[in-house]
């Protein structure tokens, strides 16, 4: 069944609410002529209706303007993320191949990430939106479901209505790590999953949690640490390591740039990793060919995710099932023997 709902218009308000529509249109502008509790009324029902103003870039023919936007987490001021780097310019391509223009929104770390959707759903400016960083019961997938903005998620959720999505097997990643470190000798590995509010997060630990079950063995809460993925939280994590897990000898860091840091720490206290510390990271642009020493870990294209999110988002807007638009894609392992111990590794 097709998701999305027919574009509703000022006179789709005004014969929902029972007054004009040159009411309609002045209490979306706050008008100083309209009551307060009118505007209320008008812009509730704006955004229970999914109304979007008919801009000047939008097709009259076709009802389209041509435009998609794509939500940008930023977790640091003054620095863009390689991942959301390399995933927009993909994204753009992909687009642009596919007659659209991308456009940048970006979601710093006050913003309310319900309003910013909301925001683009009443500029009426893009056809559809990507978002990212998904959480369990994601605000603004519910929003975008209610109002039938067409749109594609980096991640999914666990809510009960279909949605298009693009996701990594991150439980079977966290499962794999695991037994990648149990097994190479490591008897009590750490987990440094990204922040607990994301979907993903929980994923890698589901999966960890479950190898580690299947050998009835127990997980100790203070072995699964969240953080956030950058450098400077890889810093952290490995002052952690040093000060409460002096006796590890292992750990998943789920994300190659928190591994960067993570290594640089842990060489400046006199760990040698591949020797005396074992790694596995994460990512999806290959830092981990080029750390010192390179590092086993789960790897993804960011070139091949930024197609199927393209994809998704051009077959959504075209109205198709959302039951169809949803793809799982498997991690690669790329083995540079960082996990395992031993004096003759680089």
């Amino acid at each position: 069944m097709n998701q999305q709902k027919p574009r509703a218009t000022l006179r789709t308000l005004a014969q929902h609410l029972g007054i004009s529509v040159t009411t309609v249109s002045r209490a979306l502008k706050d008008g100083a002529e309209v009551n307060a509790e009118t505007i209320d009324r008008v812009k509730r029902a704006a955004d229970k209706l999914g109304y979007r103003p008919n801009t000047g870039g939008v097709n009259l023919r076709t009802g389209r303007s041509q435009s998609i936007a794509m939500v940008l987490s930023f977790e640091r001021q003054e620095q863009l993320n390689i991942v959301t780097a390399s995933l927009l310019v993909g994204i753009s391509t992909a687009m642009k191949a596919r007659g659209y223009r991308t456009g940048i929104v970006p979601h710093l770390q006050h913003d309310d990430p319900l309003d910013i959707v909301r925001n683009l759903a009443r500029e009426g400016s893009v056809d559809g939106v990507i978002i990212t960083h998904t959480r369990p019961q994601d605000e603004r997938v519910k929003y975008l479901l209610e109002i039938g903005m067409p749109f594609v998620t980096f991640g999914r959720t666990e809510l009960l209505s279909a949605h298009p999505y693009v996701d990594l097997d991150h439980e079977q990643i966290g499962a794999d790590a695991a037994r990648l470190l149990l097994d190479n000798g490591h008897p009590a590995p750490l987990l440094f999953a990204p922040s607990s509010q994301f979907s993903y997060s929980l994923q890698f630990v589901k999966g960890w949690t479950k190898t580690f079950n299947a050998r009835n063995l127990t997980v100790p809460d203070e072995l699964i640490h969240f953080s956030a993925t950058t450098p400077q939280s890889g810093v952290d994590m490995a002052r952690e390591v040093l000060l409460r897990h002096p006796e590890s000898t292992g750990a998943f860091v789920a994300s190659d740039e928190a591994g960067l840091g993570f290594i640089t720490a842990m060489q400046q206290a006199g760990r040698q990793i591949g020797k005396d510390f074992g790694l596995i990271t994460y990512g999806g642009a290959r830092l981990h060919d080029f750390l010192s020493p390179p590092t086993s870990a789960f790897y993804y294209p960011h070139a091949g995710i930024a197609d199927l999110l393209s994809e998704m988002l051009a077959r959504a807007i075209d109205g198709e099932d959302y039951a169809q638009l949803r793809r799982v894609v498997p991690g690669e392992f790329v083995d540079h023997g960082s996990h395992i111990l031993g004096p003759d590794l680089p």
